[in-house]
């Protein structure tokens, strides 16, 4: 394009504008385009508007973009360009001259709330920058200076954790260190790293960092640690059940209340004086502990370690503080080789002490943590620690195999009881996952009262359920079911929510009941059975070698390593894989598909008995996404054996949705082996699902949903790629026959649909069978207690 064309071009849309400019100064949108902004290159902030009525509101959006940048720890560029695209002008302004506004929070968006902002001074002007200024905007882009911003509350995490990514090996105390006479200075004090990006930390310590500390470790540290932040309306919440617990002290007695994994304390914020007296607390980082000195050294009965000096300063720890250590639990070896209690045992041992744990525990996998250290860092230990090697040797615990042992969280709550709590009016009240209780056995204690909690307001990434329950020194057994009151935070008020913020949440559905107060309960069930026990392992004396597919129903190719045998045979109709028992990571862990799944861990549906199979596939397909009350507390399980398989009316109901079903990934094709594979478990014409569906009476319901089945097929057979030698399922029709084709309208590509009437029924479809799902198979699923 010539100047004399650009400098009459007239842009209706910011973007073709924003191509152009990026295009004429050699700017690279995958590296410009950042946190939402129209583009950050070198020491420029680029806003780009059609026309520019109001510099001062295009600025104050821009300095909205510059505050955010600041809080999610990027650099904060020195130029603001304001780009007019139809009369081709720049208004460049200083960022240093809005510092006091770059350091605000924003909650509305960019382009909201901007009016009567105005300019601190008059902007440089660049005009016909494609023509006679394009030489001075040249020039301008090449600049990459940053204004050095101050590290607040706001945008602390984010810098922290820029830091561990590019700075190998550091770690928290690198980070944070503020006393030049135990060594160098940490980053926030003494910028090395962000020299010039931002300012050094005034203050004589992080107290206004306190309540965050437990955000501010390194990544590794956060998966082998298990740190994770207790929103403080849960942990107000549970100084309910606390209380309790304190209530149970008999007459006379002293008591404690015991936290060996306190972090920075905030799991005793909001207790009373009182309460705070008979408080014990620990931890295994060192800025915590000073945290927990300084803040709560002379309201509580003890803290400990009692110094700090005792750790290893490369992982900012200490030794005393290391819970799982035999010094922690037997006391510190003497010379003469008797064991020094601390503080914590000095109370365990005297019988009028009345002994109340009071714990969010370290959650880690031991899996996750392997994964992440890769012999690039020096792990904690904590797989190697004293208490893991005492509970291997229970023999409770070795025959429930090893995956107790393998969460860090059941390290602490097995020896709670093991070396804590002695007398039956001692108590623990803890947070954690269920699964300890709920079906790995490792507790058989009283429950008295508990709450289940979103862990998603902990910090988490996903939706799940925490458990927080108050536990009695006292032996229960044969409790099944663990009533639990479910309760919310609104992220948006911070308010305590009976149930859940989401819509969906309902009473009576489900594992959902009312309780004595009208307010929800969740029934956390134990299960004892994987869902293994009810796979078909027949094997018949006319299989034959057959082929592997991939999770996506296709055929795999010779270099994929397969670990289950590939088996055919022509009462095979297809392959049911049905691993684990929760509902993390369902779609790997359940797949339908024709013939062997390559990563095994099913069984094979044959045509004598699928239909009492079906459930197995039905059972996975549970919404439990976004839904804390169903993810970490539900689970698939075999404890009641195929009890279902005598009603019918349920079997046709899983029959009618995995023939519908998205998720039935069990294809049409030619096997490199010669056979033609045919789906069989869809309602194409002739096929096994059809054959047994006819002599099925439905309801209306079932009718309309197979009505809109035949309107998706007819629809489907119009189509060109259409083949009539296959038989057709949900998930071929969208992957082979809904084709689609992409447009460029302006500049933008905009996926355009072939068949646009057929794929409007394909969705509806899905729309009805997810319906369908939840009126029909759900509610025999917690019957039959597949799900509890």
């Amino acid at each position: 394009m010539s100047t004399t064309e650009r400098s009459s071009y007239y842009y209706s849309d910011e973007v073709d504008g924003q191509i152009d400019f990026f295009k004429e100064f050699g700017i690279d949108p995958d590296i410009a385009l950042i946190q939402n902004t129209d583009g950050v290159h070198r020491g420029n902030l680029l806003e780009f508007k059609v026309s520019i009525g109001d510099v001062n509101k295009v600025l104050f959006q821009a300095i909205k973009y510059l505050s955010r940048l600041r809080v999610r720890g990027h650099n904060v560029p020195a130029n603001i360009l304001l780009v007019d695209l139809n009369k081709q002008t720049i208004y460049k302004f200083a960022s240093a001259d809005y510092f006091d506004e770059i350091h605000q929070i924003y909650t509305t968006s960019a382009s909201r709330s901007v009016q009567g902002f105005r300019a601190k001074s008059n902007p440089m002007v660049i005009q016909d920058y494609f023509g006679a200024g394009a030489g001075q905007v040249a020039a301008v882009l090449k600049e990459n200076d940053f204004i050095p911003i101050e590290i607040t509350e706001d945008c602390v995490v984010a810098w922290a954790e820029r830091y561990y990514r590019e700075v190998p090996g550091s770690n928290k105390e690198s980070f944070l260190a503020n006393d030049p006479k135990k060594g160098s200075l940490g980053e926030l004090k003494a910028p090395k790293h962000f020299k010039g990006l931002i300012l050094p930390y005034k203050g004589d310590d992080y107290e206004a960092f306190a309540h965050i500390l437990d955000r501010l470790n390194d990544k590794l540290k956060k998966i082998e640690l298990g740190a994770f932040y207790t929103p403080k309306t849960y942990v107000l919440k549970s100084h309910e059940l606390l209380r309790k617990a304190i209530a149970r002290v008999p007459a006379g007695n002293d008591y404690v209340i015991v936290d060996r994994c306190a972090g920075s304390g905030n799991l005793i914020e909001g207790l009373t004086d009182e309460e705070l007296s008979h408080v014990i607390v620990n931890t295994y980082e060192q800025f915590e502990y000073l945290e927990l000195a300084r803040e709560y050294g002379d309201r509580v009965r003890a803290v400990i370690p009692p110094t700090y000096k005792a750790g290893d300063p490369a992982l900012g720890v200490l030794l005393n503080g290391d819970a799982l250590s035999d010094r922690f639990v037997l006391g510190l070896l003497a010379a003469d080789g008797s064991r020094v209690p601390n503080e914590i045992h000095k109370h365990v041992d005297n019988p009028d002490c009345t002994v109340i744990l009071f714990e969010n525990p370290p959650y880690a996998d031991a899996a996750g943590v392997e994964s992440n250290v890769s012999g690039k860092k020096k792990a904690f230990g904590w797989q190697a620690s004293w208490v893991k090697a005492q509970m291997a040797a229970e023999p409770a615990i070795s025959r429930n195999g090893t995956k107790p042992l393998r969460d860090l969280t059941n390290l602490f709550i097995w020896s709670a009881f093991k070396y804590y709590l002695r007398q039956p009016t001692d108590s623990y009240v803890v947070f954690s996952p269920s699964k300890y209780f709920k079906s790995q056995g490792l507790i058989n204690r009283k429950f008295i009262d508990g709450f289940l909690f979103n862990r998603k307001r902990f910090h988490a990434t996903k939706d799940a359920g925490v458990s927080c329950i108050l536990w009695a020194n006292e032996l229960e057994v044969g409790r099944t079911v663990y009533p639990l009151r479910a309760f919310d935070i609104n992220p948006k008020t911070e308010q305590l929510v009976p149930g859940a913020v989401q819509k969906n949440f309902a009473i009576g559905v489900g594992n959902v009941r009312a309780g004595a107060d009208g307010l929800p309960v969740v029934d956390v069930k134990t299960t004892t059975s994987v869902v293994s026990k009810l796979f078909d392992t027949r094997k018949f004396p006319d299989d034959e070698e057959g082929i592997h597919c991939e999770t996506n129903g296709r055929e795999s190719d010779d270099s994929r390593k397969a670990i289950a045998t590939a088996v055919y045979n022509d009462n095979i109709l297809g392959y049911l894989r049905a691993y684990g028992n929760s509902f993390e990571n369902i779609d790997l862990y359940s797949q339908l598909t024709r013939c062997t799944a390559y990563n095994g861990n099913g069984f094979h549906l044959r045509r004598d008995n699928y239909l009492t199979k079906l459930p197995l596939f039905a059972m996975a397909r549970i919404p439990s996404e976004g839904r804390y009350w169903i993810r970490g507390v539900v689970n698939r399980n075999a404890d009641n054996g195929d009890n279902f398989s005598h009603d019918k009316e349920f079997l046709k109901a899983c029959l009618i949705f995995t023939g519908l079903a998205y998720h039935n990934k069990c294809l049409s094709f030619t096997g490199s082996d010669g056979r033609e594979y045919r789906n069989e478990l869809c309602f194409d014409t002739d096929t096994q699902a059809s054959k047994d569906l006819v002599a099925m009476t439905l309801t209306t319901q079932e009718s309309a949903l197979m009505d809109q089945w035949g309107r998706v097929l007819d629809l489907a057979r119009q189509t060109a790629n259409y083949d009539p030698s296959k038989t057709y399922g949900t998930f071929q029709i969208e992957d082979e026959l809904n084709t689609f084709h992409y447009e460029l309208v302006g500049r933008k590509k905009i996926k355009v649909y072939d068949y646009p009437v057929l794929n409007g029924e394909v969705k509806a479809l899905r729309k009805q069978t997810t319906e369908y799902h939840a009126a029909a198979v759900a509610p025999f699923l917690w019957k039959y207690e597949l799900l509890k």
